[in-house]
């Protein structure tokens, strides 16, 4: 057995090496005397070395010396350092400094033992900056619901509240809530979460999801909770505004006059609004699939909007109830994305036969109204004419009674020149007044002004008028009548070859015959820069059979141009300014053009 004498030299000889920390023997000049096996494995040599060049690798003692408090004080004492190991890594080391008093009580030495706490300091640090630098706000309180600790994300909401209790500082309570997470916590143990309304340090009411959990527990023992807590006012603004616009867009689409149908990326019909139930007689919603919209659009519609990258837009096309019948409508389909992501497809159905019955309506309105214009003219025009008549009839009687040759061919020629009046009158009343049908075919809307521009252009050079084309390339084939618009074209023309042939205008007379199509409408234009037409002229042109040709008028062309142009679904406008010319103007819009005359094919 090891005697205590033994066990003393052991300890003389052995413990100082044997100590699982470094240690080592600095005198009052800072060398260093002793030091053990793991001193020197850390820190290296040190033999004829002072500490601070060990430790810190400096030619001079530290700026703030521990040791020296240690020799002038006499007392044990315990410091935390960085230090320099061998391999040049800094190391976080607790010191144990202990003074050596000699009989005397001088202290010649101190004995310094050292702990590297590197890992552990690192850990710490991780732990405070988790802690710290966390963008939520947490909180350590304690069981009487007072702020131990805060972290930034806190203390940048609430301000320095540490110390305070919490129901006061961020509710202005006298106790504490009932519902607080943190009691729940302290009672049961358990993690807990709820919302909180609290006021932030400008006085402001924030949202706040909070959860709560024991902290630094031992053996189910603990007397601190930590509170971490999100601001979710925002998130619940959002949340409120979300909904307010979901119930706007919930009423606007059960409300709207158009049919609405939504289908999403499973292909399930997810809206189909209150108009497009009643457009299409379909009451059985849920059952309903996208392959049955086939039976509903057109044929190729759906697949027409799965391929596009934008909206498909049908003008005018029909669309099949349940039964089986279809209707005219304006049809819109488009693909939804989300970040480029096909989230399925919307429609739009507008319905539009009313407003096919009240097109024609209109048109047969303007019909009847150029009918009662045409009855005031003709009554105003058989007047003239037998005015005409009388004058001549009177005339060549007094001639008869009178027996003057003269006045008798005078009256004659006044008869006859009535008479003609009255034969040209007649017929081209009776042209106007047929109400025959127009017979449309697919007409080239460009040959027809060129056609017209053929039959006038020997008469309007011999005249000493320029006659300018005007004619956009690529416009498409229209379903017409030819003869009709060559009329319309060829009485137009013809006023303004005879408004530049009366007009005193001393620059060169020109003539613009000009073909454009805007809008899907094709547009014909007449521009003349002769007499013009002052505020009485334009006010009577289309509404009696007005004429400024005296004799050589009936007043009837500008009449047969609307009527026919009118057949068309079209209109005739025009801008005139006196002594500087006119713009007559013939539009047709494509969606209002007459169908295509039937063609009877032999067997």
């Amino acid at each position: 057995m090891m005697t205590a004498d033994s066990l003393k030299n052991w300890i003389e000889k052995n413990l100082f090496d044997s100590m699982p920390m470094s240690a080592a023997v600095i005198d009052s000049k800072f060398n260093l005397i002793a030091a053990n096996k793991v001193f020197e494995e850390k820190f290296g040599d040190w033999q004829n070395k002072k500490c601070y060049e060990v430790y810190k690798n400096l030619e001079s003692k530290c700026p703030h010396c521990n040791q020296e408090s240690v020799f002038s004080e006499g007392k044990t004492s315990v410091f935390e350092d960085i230090s320099r190991a061998k391999d040049g890594k800094k190391t976080c080391r607790i010191r144990h400094t202990i003074p050596v008093k000699d009989e005397t009580g001088e202290i010649p030495y101190l004995i310094e033992m050292t702990s590297d706490v590197s890992d552990t300091e690192l850990v710490r640090q991780k732990y405070r900056n988790l802690f710290e630098h966390v963008p939520c706000d947490i909180k350590i309180i304690d069981r009487n619901f007072q702020i131990i600790e805060t972290n930034q994300k806190s203390r940048e909401s609430f301000g320095a509240i540490e110390g305070a209790f919490c129901y006061e500082i961020l509710k202005n309570r006298s106790s504490a809530c009932n519902d607080c997470t943190a009691l729940h916590t302290f009672e049961d143990g358990q993690m807990h979460s709820g919302r909180s309304t609290v006021i932030d340090k400008k006085g402001k009411k924030v949202e706040l999801l909070i959860t709560t959990v024991p902290y630094a527990a031992k053996n189910g023992d603990f007397d601190l909770v930590l509170e971490m807590a999100v601001d979710i006012s925002h998130t619940l603004e959002l949340q409120e505004e979300l909904k307010m616009t979901n119930i706007t867009m919930g009423s606007l689409i059960s409300s709207s006059l158009y049919g609405i149908i939504a289908v999403d990326e499973n292909d399930r019909i997810t809206i189909f609004n209150q108009a497009a139930e009643r457009m299409l007689g379909i009451k059985d919603v849920d059952h309903l699939k996208k392959e049955d919209l086939d039976t509903i659009f057109p044929k190729g519609f759906l697949e027409m909007v799965s391929a596009s990258s934008g909206p498909m837009y049908l003008h005018e096309t029909k669309v099949s109830s349940i039964t089986g019948d279809s209707f005219p409508a304006r049809l819109t389909g488009i693909r939804l994305l989300a970040a480029e992501e096909y989230r399925g497809m919307a429609f739009w159905i507008h319905d539009i036969r009313r407003i096919k019955k009240l097109e024609a309506e209109n048109l047969e309105a303007e019909r009847l109204a150029a009918v009662g214009q045409t009855v005031a003219g003709l009554a105003h025009g058989i007047k003239n004419v037998l005015t005409g008549l009388e004058g001549g009839e009177y005339i060549l009687n007094s001639g008869l009674q009178k027996g003057d040759i003269k006045r008798i061919q005078k009256g004659l020629e006044m008869l006859n020149r009535n008479t003609k009046r009255v034969s040209t009158f007649v017929k081209e009343f009776l042209n106007y007044s047929k109400g025959q049908e127009i017979e449309a075919d697919l007409c080239d809307p460009l040959e027809i002004a060129k056609e017209v521009v053929n039959t006038y252009y020997v008469k309007i050079n011999q005249l000493g008028i320029k006659l300018t084309t005007d004619f956009q390339e690529n416009i498409g084939l229209a379903a017409l009548d030819s003869e009709g618009i060559h009329e319309s074209l060829s009485n137009l023309l013809g006023n303004a070859i005879d408004a530049c042939r009366i007009s005193e205008n001393s620059d060169e007379l020109t003539i613009i015959l000009r073909v454009s199509e805007k809008e899907n409408a094709i547009v014909y234009e007449v521009i003349d820069n002769g007499c013009g037409m002052d505020y009485e002229v334009k006010r009577k042109v289309f509404t009696t059979f007005f004429t400024t040709k005296g004799l050589g008028g009936t007043g009837l062309g500008l009449l047969m141009t609307k009527k026919i142009i009118q057949q068309h679904g079209g209109k005739v406008d025009f801008d005139s300014i006196l002594d500087h010319g006119t713009t007559f103007r013939i539009t047709l819009p494509r969606e209002r053009l007459p169908k295509l005359r039937q063609i009877d094919i032999m067997p």
